[in-house]
């Protein structure tokens, strides 16, 4: 043996096992095989040693275990030490009576979070291989009393915890796995989605950003001092939250205007003429005179707004200036977003449409968007006129907006979309959903400052849409979000954006029905976002609005899958970048 651990075997060491053992049947529970020169093991190994509760193949040569090898379901003690596996088979993780397992002093580099799967796990050795890191879910064994596993390649402070034994390390882990299983984020699936966060060097802002959003509510939650570096911050599980829920704000923005699209400007009919409802994916949009517009997998104008007011935030280190969203804005109308290929910006927005046409929107845009709602006491073309000229041709008599079988035909019979700019008709003018569709985004940068919210929303929404109604609504969407990034998914409190909405006149929305949209985020989830694709009408910027509040609320994670892979690519790369940028802005890991 002393050569053996040399490296020298001797001449009798077992290169291979047995065909005794290959070729029959034993009912043995246990083998020893330790000290040989095995570089393999056959894949009959489970069928001919069924009962196998102890195996020691230490002191060997082997590189890789069969794929079979999980089939040892009796298995309870494995002693892999000194060999060169680089890796554990995908069955491994079967062995749900393992209970004592060494492979310490082999070449391993990684372990899979399947390792959760062997809950029986007592004892673990896996000191001197290659590893970088442990998975979070080592911390989540909660038999697990022994865990050695010094001389890695781990980073500097988790060696300095395995160096202070194993009571120590499984402590930490414990905690990691803790502050993971409390956030929106747990353990990784394939049914969950996994966003690629890449942290910059620096930030594509114009302006400094010594201090974080994030750093100042947790400075207020928690009286700390000496934060004044956005790196500087403790790891709490409220970052990972905060990452996920804003990741799937915006994303559920981008999948809910693109799958509203499918039903845009539909009657319900129309909506279950075309689609099932139990579910719609976009190879299912039909192609007409206005979907044809979008490739598949392409979000609107309406999410093309919130990263015009994305863009504005990174570049200002998150101070909210109108006369910047005003310029993009402007440019976006005339050129879109040349980098995704666009030749100009689709406009759905009726308001912003004549927006556009005032030079000085770009100095004083509040004081246009007024203008424009002064001077414009009727809809130009909106469905009030449409529907009494339908009256008149048909003599149908007495018909309103609502009775109107499909916007659809109106569209086709007048011709209300020019080939250049469609927009969504409105009941009364500048009250359509042209603010409310980009202003969730608003909620997440001053999130712990309820009245800087709201000043930040008010701003924004005045800069296209004036009227009062229009701004209240934008301040209950960007206040719901921020209490989400609050109170950590806990029951919302209505009372601080209630306070803010009473204290600016606008009254239009009682508490009651504050409350009726808080059940309603509750209630929030895929079903419902059928259902309201099944209405039609504006559905794109309906589902934008909940769409980001279900992202809010669920975070990117658990967003349908289906629908975030479906996403055209090259929009979802240009849209990472642009998410990176502002995760790294808000001090975010």
């Amino acid at each position: 043996m002393s050569l053996h651990v040399e490296g020298r075997p001797s001449d009798g060491c077992l290169h291979e096992l047995p065909w005794t053992i290959r070729d029959s049947l034993s009912l043995y529970e246990q083998m020893s095989v330790a000290f040989n020169a095995l570089t393999e093991l056959p894949n009959e190994l489970p069928i001919r040693l069924p009962h196998l509760n102890y195996l020691d193949l230490s002191y060997n040569q082997l590189e890789t275990l069969p794929d079979t090898f999980g089939l040892l379901f009796h298995l309870e003690t494995l002693n892999l030490k000194f060999n060169c596996i680089k890796t554990l088979p995908n069955s491994f993780y079967r062995l749900i009576k393992l209970s004592k397992f060494d492979i310490s002093h082999n070449r391993l580099k990684t372990l899979s979070n399947d390792i959760i799967y062997l809950e029986r796990l007592t004892k673990f050795n896996v000191s001197f291989n290659k590893l970088k890191s442990l998975p979070v879910p080592v911390g989540g064994l909660k038999s697990l009393k022994v865990l050695l596993a010094n001389n890695n390649r781990f980073p500097e402070t988790l060696l300095t915890i395995c160096s202070h034994g194993s009571d120590e390390l499984l402590s930490h882990l414990r905690k990691n796995y803790n502050l993971h299983t409390q956030c929106s984020e747990q353990l990784p699936s394939s049914n969950h989605n996994v966003f690629a966060r890449v942290r910059g060097n620096h930030l594509l802002t114009s302006v400094p950003n010594p201090h974080s959003a994030q750093v100042e509510y947790i400075q207020c939650q928690t009286h700390t001092a000496n934060t004044s570096s956005r790196h500087q911050k403790p790891t709490t599980c409220f970052h990972h939250k905060f990452m996920y829920v804003s990741k799937g704000l915006i994303y559920g923005a981008a999948i809910g205007d693109a799958i509203g699209l499918s039903t845009c400007c539909m009657s319900s009919d129309e909506c279950l003429f075309h689609y099932n409802k139990e579910g719609i994916n976009y190879s299912d949009i039909v192609q007409d005179e206005l979907r044809v517009r979008w490739k598949q997998g392409d979000w609107t104008s309406n999410f093309d707004t919130m990263v015009l007011l994305l863009d504005c935030i990174i570049c200002w280190a998150g101070v909210i200036d109108e006369l910047e969203f005003a310029k993009r804005l402007r440019t976006w109308c005339d050129t879109g977003f040349p980098e995704l290929g666009d030749k100009q910006g689709i406009i759905l927005s009726e308001t912003v449409k004549q927006l556009i046409e005032y030079s000085e929107f770009l100095i004083h845009p509040h004081s246009i968007a007024e203008q424009v709602i002064e001077k414009t006491s009727i809809h130009v073309i909106g469905t009030s006129d449409v529907c009494s000229t339908l009256d008149d041709d048909t003599g149908s008599g007495g018909s309103t907006c609502s009775d109107v079988s499909s916007i659809s035909d109106i569209i086709r019979q007048h011709q209300l979309f020019p080939s250049s700019h469609p927009s969504i008709p409105s009941k009364v003018f500048g009250t359509d959903n042209g603010a409310i569709v980009s202003i969730a985004i608003l909620g997440v940068p001053s999130f712990h400052l309820c009245e800087e919210v709201a000043a930040n929303t008010v701003r924004i929404c005045k800069t296209t849409h004036s009227r009062s109604v229009c701004v209240a609504s934008c301040i209950v969407i960007t206040s719901l979000v921020s209490q989400l990034l609050q109170v950590s998914f806990a029951l919302l409190s209505v009372f601080p954006f209630t306070q803010v909405i009473i204290k600016d006149s606008f009254t239009l929305l009682t508490e009651y029905i504050l409350n009726l949209i808080i059940l309603f985020i509750y209630l929030l989830n895929r079903s419902y976002m059928m259902s309201l694709l099944m209405e039609g009408g504006d559905s794109n910027s309906n589902s934008c609005v909940a769409g980001a509040l279900l992202g809010c609320k669920v975070g990117y994670s658990r967003l349908p899958q289906e629908w975030i892979l479906g996403l055209c690519k090259k929009q979802t790369a240009w849209l990472n970048v642009k998410i990176n940028h502002f995760l790294d802005m808000m001090g975010l890991p």
